[in-house]
């Protein structure tokens, strides 16, 4: 019992790590860091293993898309940023005004790599910044700097062969694991949609967070898609394809089904529906998964654990269509968007069928990358893809962090604080465009550091054997890694115990050393607050409505497109899909604005609800609006004659409330339909359309209360 508990437990743990891409990236990171380590400490050259293991984890630590050998390029390209920023550290380290002068032209560079590449920019920014005041605490002579880029070139080699053989591990990994993102990012939203746990415990509605993430995922990986695709390759990329486009429809029906069941969601005719919702959620998010381990192993097996588990979502939605049908008219909606649910499992399987059978598993180790395999100007735009004019937030962050590094490196080098090129540091990382993020980053920077900071200075006192701190620094750097990503306060508690380590194996550390990391991140976050408050600082509340008038707009273009496409009896496809992502787009562009102005100082309460009551609202309409475009793939034209008056009376009243959001004067009022014509007695297709309707109409009405 115990051991098929343990086998049980295994293979979560096992598929959990096969689907995460935290998981990959902690394994690579724990691994690069440490072999990286160990061999400096092994050859006897201990001072340069924070400047070796460091750029081996951070490029292990990359998460690649695209052509193989564009990868690797990217990779070389990261090799050479570094080894010139140690290079520029160590020689400029001996004068004050050389090594102020270097951060800043080095921050300046940093904002250069964001603009070229908005996926790998950020990181390398922040990664040269770091070894570059390595360096700075270590000046030397050419003699010294040659010397420390050798060690530093052995550390990037070792990140880059950490990354190269999981490519031919798993030669077909890279494009099939962007595709099975996809489907993780779909099990994720379905997930957000059951209103209670697996242990029964309430959930939190997280859906609007997953749909932006969902939309990011698909986007992501069709551009990975077609820059991959060449016209020799069309026919074998193209079963991915659909693979990802079905995910999508899934996600969307799914998100549909959730909307037209708030019909019934408050009445008691709920009650005997909701078990029976709940298990088929969870049913459909577990054949999702099923699904990504499909794409990614291609194997039988996994594919007939997906057959097993949609053969079972369709019975159970069979039995659901039963209590929905008990429910009565309320419900017709929802049978409806259930019908549409059902209809698309079987397309899921043959989907998936045909991307298994054009990946047979390997037993061997391949010779080559037989996936992605063209290196050209196409594939590397999709990492080289900067926007076409300079961004003004981006040119102001970038001289407002030059600042801050070459202020914080003047004072760490004329009062010789020690340690002090944290300082700098610090403010790099928790510096951010707006005032929001910079308190939030730096809450969650203050707070790891403090805690990692506490048991640091318990572990410098216990005599710890090299084979175990070698060990506690491996898992030390696995779990900075998992966690980066999903909880920064975490991942800079683990980090800063792994930086204790790796010091304390290098020289002896007694509490100085903690203290002078704790205060250097103090102040290094407090710069950056106030940087943030006083050097040309973008208020959200400012860009707010900004942000939300396009919105507002892309919902109105979103619902014309779903009209026409209603009137011609046209599919779920073309311009409707389009309309979707832009809107989407907007949505999750709301959204973050919304996050970052909660962060914002002495912002009225009243400014907070009405911006998050906007928010939800606008998102509310793209979901009803939804409901509509689900029901194009019955390619049915409605000639309801009503229906061209009413769209168009939403279409003015979305423009005029983008109007007044925006603040310019406009008729916008409320939204009254027509009294004429209602859907006919028994007419499911027109009480559905006409129920959407009013929905959009409602939440119309009241964002402009809100507004006013």
């Amino acid at each position: 019992m115990i051991a098929a508990r343990f086998s049980s437990r295994l293979g979560q743990w096992l598929e959990q790590s096969l689907l995460s891409i935290d998981a990959a990236r902690a394994w690579r990171s724990s691994v690069a860091f440490t072999v990286t380590w160990v061999v400096c400490l092994w050859t006897s050259h201990p001072a340069v293993a924070v400047f070796a293991a460091t750029a081996a984890q951070n490029l292990a630590m990359q998460d690649l898309r695209g052509d193989y050998r564009a990868r690797l390029a990217i990779l070389l390209a990261m090799s050479v940023v570094l080894l010139g920023s140690v290079l520029a550290g160590r020689l400029t380290g001996n004068h004050l005004a050389s090594a102020t002068l270097m951060v800043g032209a080095l921050a300046l560079l940093g904002s250069a790599w964001r603009h070229l590449s908005a996926d790998y920019g950020p990181n390398l920014a922040i990664v040269s910044a770091l070894l570059f005041l390595f360096a700075l605490s270590q000046p030397g002579n050419w003699h010294q700097g040659v010397l420390t880029m050798g060690w530093v070139a052995l550390g990037c080699a070792a990140g880059i062969l950490c990354q190269l053989v999981g490519w031919f591990v798993r030669p077909q990994h890279a494009v099939r694991h962007a595709v099975a993102e996809c489907w993780v990012a779909v099990s994720d939203l379905i997930t957000a949609t059951r209103t209670e746990t697996n242990e029964g415990q309430p959930r939190t509605s997280e859906l609007a967070g997953k749909e932006g993430a969902l939309r990011t995922t698909v986007d992501a990986t069709l551009h990975t898609l077609a820059e991959a695709t060449t016209q020799r390759r069309q026919r074998f990329f193209q079963h991915l394809d659909d693979a990802t486009q079905v995910a999508a429809r899934l996600a969307t029906r799914v998100s549909a089904l959730h909307t037209a069941l708030e019909g019934i969601r408050g009445g008691p005719e709920f009650a005997p529906v909701a078990p029976t919702l709940d298990v088929l959620l969870h049913a459909l998010a577990n054949a999702a998964r099923s699904a990504a381990l499909a794409l990614i192993t291609h194997r039988p097996e996994q594919f007939l654990a997906l057959e097993v588990r949609l053969r079972r979502c369709q019975n159970l939605a069979r039995i659901l269509d039963t209590r929905l049908a008990a429910a009565g008219r309320a419900a017709d909606p929802a049978r409806q968007m259930l019908a549409q649910v059902s209809e698309l499992l079987p397309v899921v399987g043959a989907t998936i069928q045909e991307t298994v059978d054009h990946g047979a598993p390997h037993a061997t180790f391949a010779l080559r990358l037989p996936e992605l395999s063209g290196l050209s100007l196409k594939s590397l735009s999709a990492w080289v893809n900067p926007a076409p004019q300079l961004d003004q937030v981006l040119v102001r962050h970038a001289l407002r962090i030059a600042l801050l590094m070459m202020l914080a490196v003047a004072v760490y080098k004329w009062f010789a604080i020690p340690r002090g090129y944290w300082i700098a540091f610090t403010a790099v990382i928790v510096l951010q465009p707006d005032y929001g993020s910079t308190r939030q980053k730096a809450g969650q920077r203050i707070a790891g550091t403090l805690a990692g900071c506490v048991l640091g200075s318990l572990l410098i006192w216990v005599k710890i054997p090299i084979p175990l701190l070698v060990s506690l620094t491996s898992v030390m750097a696995f779990f900075f890694a998992y966690y980066l990503k999903r909880r920064y306060a975490l991942a800079v508690f683990f980090v800063t115990l792994m930086l204790v380590t790796v010091m304390d194996a290098v020289e002896p550390l007694s509490w100085q050393f903690t203290f002078a990391r704790l205060y250097a991140t103090l102040a290094g976050g407090g710069m950056a607050l106030v940087a943030a408050w006083w050097l040309w600082p973008r208020w959200e509340k400012e860009q707010f409505p900004k942000i939300l008038a396009p919105a507002v707009r892309a919902n109105r273009a979103y619902l014309a497109a779903i009209i026409t496409a209603l009137q011609a009896g046209q599919p779920f496809t073309g311009s409707v899909i389009q309309r979707k992502r832009e809107v989407e787009r907007a949505n999750s562009l709301t959204a973050a604005s919304l996050q970052r102005m909660l962060g914002e100082p002495a912002n009225p309460p009243a400014l907070m609800e009405r911006a998050a009551a906007l928010t939800a609202s606008n998102q509310r309409i793209t979901r009803a609006a939804t409901v509509l475009a689900v029901h194009l793939n019955l390619r049915q034209p409605v000639a309801e004659p009503g229906l061209a008056l009413i769209s168009a009376t939403i279409a003015e009243s979305l423009e005029n409330l983008a109007r007044h959001i925006e603040r310019e004067p406009s008729p916008a009022g409320p939204v009254t339909l027509p009294p004429e014509p209602r859907p006919a007695p028994g007419d499911a297709t027109a009480t559905l359309i006409y129920g959407q309707l009013a929905k959009i109409a409602t939440e119309i009405e009241a964002m402009t209360l809100v507004n006013e």
